[in-house]
């Protein structure tokens, strides 16, 4: 149970570093568009990271 757990975790942020590259790359003005603010990045990236994990 606590290899799948990790591995989970392991899964997750590999998928929250991808989403942060993304969003990161984003110019202010399509941050601006979309609801995201640069200080919220982070946070807005691991919940989309949880939400790809299904």
């Amino acid at each position: 149970m606590l290899i799948v757990a990790i591995y989970r975790f392991i899964k997750r942020y590999a998928h929250y570093r991808t989403q942060l590259a993304c969003i990161a790359a984003l110019d202010d003005r399509t941050l601006r568009d979309i609801g995201y603010s640069r200080t919220e990045l982070s946070a807005q990236a691991w919940r989309r990271a949880g939400l790809a994990m299904g």
